[in-house]
């Protein structure tokens, strides 16, 4: 199928959009390390379901497992966590922007260690559509105060401790990727490897709370919890690896960092913000970007 690679690398952008805006609502209700740690085995539980119902056990060589399960602790485990720890130190707005670095990281990483060449009008489409991500993301609202926010060097850090985490995490799962690899096995791998790190350490410094109690007293966080598992690390992790084994890295990571711009509609209609004359310049540009990728 023509495009396949790039029309999965959308489609993962559009359910990482959703995600984020249910991911976000929940937090608000039970806090952001729960969601992000009942996020992870609730994936892993409907893959296994979903991959052992549909494909049976298919043998997979060991050094794709390898891979994957580094592309999960990287990716998913070390690099989603960079990301959360930015967003509470510098905020969501920045570190969105730091996190659209991932794309030229990805392509970087993948012309060392992969051998993948982007043509000229590629690299067009790629800078197009990372600017129209960033004009998007840059945008600051003024504060009540009128003073400007001081930007904390530790968060800068880690936000781009976060894009490389992604960019390596992708580059690795592009190696675990072999012919004979289906992507919801891939997937299952990444997502139990993440949360094998993830749970022992949080259980460690005590930071895991008991589930039963905690979505007993609020359903709906259950619901939006769930809700955002499907669509991201069930439905979008999925189709990001099969973006990246039928495209380029650069090209699919690039596509896929178009979230921040695709959730625009999605915040207008549910959390009834207002989008400026500047988001939506920078959603055309984005969507031009895009377009040149396509056609490369």
């Amino acid at each position: 199928m023509p495009y396949l690679g790039e029309i999965a690398a959308l489609t993962t952008a559009l359910c990482w959009s959703v995600t984020s805006v249910v991911f976000t609502a929940a937090g608000r209700r039970i806090g952001a390390l729960q969601v992000n740690l009942y996020r992870l085995p609730l994936a892993v539980l409907l893959l296994s379901i979903t991959y052992f119902l549909w494909i049976g056990i298919v043998e997979v060589p060991l050094r794709a497992v390898f891979y994957l399960t580094l592309s999960g602790v990287i990716g998913l485990a070390i690099g989603d966590t960079f990301l959360f720890q930015a967003m509470v130190t510098i905020g969501a707005r920045l570190s969105m922007l730091l996190l659209s670095l991932a794309p030229p990281m990805t392509a970087i990483l993948a012309f060392l260690f992969l051998g993948e060449r982007i043509s000229s009008v590629g690299i067009l489409g790629i800078l197009i559509t990372l600017a129209g991500v960033s004009w998007v993301v840059a945008e600051r609202t003024p504060q009540p105060s009128g003073r400007r926010r001081r930007v904390s060097g530790k968060g800068i850090l880690l936000g781009i401790l976060s894009a490389l985490g992604q960019a390596v995490g992708l580059i690795l799962a592009k190696k675990g990727l072999v012919p004979e690899m289906h992507p919801l096995l891939a997937t299952l791998i990444r997502m139990l490897s993440a949360s094998l790190i993830l749970w022992p350490l949080s259980l460690l410094i005590g930071k895991v709370k008991n589930p039963f109690t905690l979505f007993r007293h609020d359903r709906s966080a259950f619901k939006l919890v769930l809700a955002g598992v499907v669509f991201g690390p069930f439905l979008g992790v999925t189709l990001s690896l099969l973006s990246i084994k039928y495209t380029d890295t650069g090209v699919a990571a690039t596509i896929m960092s178009t979230v921040p711009v695709l959730m625009l509609p999605l915040v207008v209609w549910y959390e009834k913000e207002h989008v400026s004359g500047r988001a939506a310049v920078g959603a055309v540009i984005t969507v031009i970007g895009i377009a040149i990728l396509f056609l490369r």
